[in-house]
């Protein structure tokens, strides 16, 4: 395996395991809602295969880490929003 799929796969198992992580900090929402780790699992997937089908077609270049970054930031973001929507 090149070194790139094994970034984008721990990235991706990393970003699925952010609602837990998430409710660890804050102690107010409810982890036991499969829609928000459904959607934190399926958002680490398609990323994880997004940035494979890039590096396949060759056009991340010296850009592949920002693009990682920006797309992990995202999914933080987007967890923390779900979180809080579900802790309302």
């Amino acid at each position: 395996m090149n070194l790139e799929i094994i970034i984008t796969t721990i990235l991706a198992m990393i970003s699925s395991l952010l609602p837990f992580v998430y409710k660890k900090i804050t102690d107010s929402a409810y982890p036991g809602n499969p829609y928000i780790i459904l959607a934190a699992v399926i958002l680490g997937v398609i990323s994880a295969c997004l940035i494979y089908s890039l590096i396949a077609l060759g056009l991340l270049g010296t850009l592949y880490l920002l693009i990682i970054y920006i797309i992990i930031l995202g999914s933080i973001l987007l967890t923390q929003y779900l979180v809080k929507l579900n802790s309302k």
